[in-house]
């Protein structure tokens, strides 16, 4: 069909990607000012892998990088911020599994679904989580906790550190895959949690590496098995929960760059470019592993792909626990 000068013209005028030559430049422009990289949570915990990051994404991209954090409502309010953003590239975020591939599964009012209504970037860092218990326990291996609390249902309970987080699903779906009659006992934060496992208040918690391996390497908590696929490097002697037949899949705690929705696919690339040019040099590398954590190189696809997935598996063990926050 051949369009006329009128035609061509309405078309310009009804699609914002047309319409607008600075959306046509903006692609080749970008980035000629300063850009904010919210991160909605409150400082401190894993933001401290964006302010890993930031520094050297401002070198790569030739523009200062202000990092912002927006916490709120499990990363609800700083999303939203960043839903309603100009998707021009100049804001962009950094958040938690928990808020992009959780929350839509848990709270019956979630207002956005990240998936959906943000353009994914980058799953940039990865950690596992660790089973740990007291140390004053008999217990040495996750097998042997398991036996012990099938064979006294409902005697043994574990420190929830956030209802709704990543260490609640996964202690949920490991209840339910090995028929564990084992209470949560909820707590308002990793460390109370963690302290409550120190102190012999609960036995046994789940929690991310970053947060435990203090406590582990101390003394203060003896580590059981590790969720993620392979053996963490900070505890090379902790099995994983695949190795020991007790979980078919991995579980990580991740953390992902997104912007607003309509971000031109140049913008996307170029910050996933320099992403994982970040990430693959040693010295940032070599400060993430420090704490516990993992870089990990993914395309914007890959990326969308497993954060849906996420979605999907986090939703499955909501459902089944019937895991809701109100």
């Amino acid at each position: 069909m051949r369009l006329t000068r009128r035609a061509t013209l309405g078309l310009l005028a009804t699609s914002p990607a047309l319409a607008s030559p600075a959306v046509w430049s903006q692609g080749r422009d970008w980035p000629n000012r300063r850009l904010r990289l919210l991160v909605p949570s409150a400082a401190g915990g894993y933001e401290v892998y964006a302010r890993i990051l930031a520094p050297r994404l401002a070198e790569l991209l030739g523009q200062p990088i202000v990092v912002d954090n927006k916490p709120g409502a499990n990363g609800i309010i700083g999303m939203q911020e960043v839903q309603r953003s100009a998707p021009d590239g100049y804001t962009f975020m950094f958040a938690h599994v928990g808020a992009i591939s959780i929350g839509s599964s848990i709270y019956p009012n979630m207002p956005l679904d990240p998936v959906d209504d943000l353009a994914s970037i980058s799953v940039a860092v990865t950690s596992p989580l660790v089973w740990v218990v007291t140390p004053s326990l008999p217990f040495k291996t996750m097998p042997e906790f398991i036996a012990r609390a099938k064979a006294e249902p409902g005697q043994w309970r574990y420190g929830l550190p956030a209802s709704g987080s990543i260490p609640h699903l996964v202690a949920e779906d490991t209840k339910i895959r090995h028929k564990l009659d084992m209470p949560a006992v909820p707590y308002r934060s990793t460390p109370q949690s963690l302290l409550a496992v120190i102190n012999g208040e609960v036995p046994i918690t789940v929690d991310s590496l970053g947060a435990s391996a203090g406590h582990i390497a101390g003394g203060k908590l003896r580590a059981l098995a590790v969720t993620s696929r392979e053996r963490s490097e900070k505890l090379p002697d902790v099995p994983t929960m695949m190795e020991l037949g007790l979980d078919p899949r991995e579980w990580v705690a991740w953390y992902a760059f997104m912007a607003p929705k309509g971000t031109p696919d140049e913008i996307i690339q170029k910050l996933n470019t320099a992403i994982n040019q970040a990430l693959r040099e040693e010295a940032i590398a070599t400060r993430i592993r420090e704490l516990g954590a993992s870089p990990r190189i993914t395309t914007p696809a890959e990326t969308l792909a497993f954060i849906t997935q996420e979605r999907a598996d986090f939703g499955a063990i909501a459902r089944a626990g019937k895991i809701r926050v109100e």
